[in-house]
């Protein structure tokens, strides 16, 4: 556990379940958080540009600090897809 200050943890992500609730772990306690429907794109998001399970959290306001830009090489890889699929179409007729 790594600790920002006395009002920041970083929690370990456990589970989503199917009420939009989030269940990490921070220090020796269990959060259950339920989530709106925005929360949890940026909560998966968040996910997906860590490449880790670990969610910075602040322990009073119960707020999550979530990285929801996309990443850069994602997009530049949807893009090269795109391409790629365009230049197949162009060598069948």
């Amino acid at each position: 556990m790594v600790l920002f200050n006395s009002n920041y943890e970083v929690g370990v992500f456990k589970r989503l379940s199917e009420n939009n609730e989030l269940v990490m772990d921070v220090g020796q306690v269990e959060y259950t958080l339920t989530l709106s429907k925005e929360e949890m794109d940026d909560i998966e998001q968040h996910l997906v540009n860590q490449e880790n399970l670990l969610i910075p959290f602040h322990k009073k306001t119960k707020e999550l600090i979530l990285n929801t830009e996309p990443n850069y090489d994602e997009e530049e890889m949807e893009e090269l897809m795109n391409i790629s699929e365009g230049a197949g179409d162009h060598g069948e007729d």
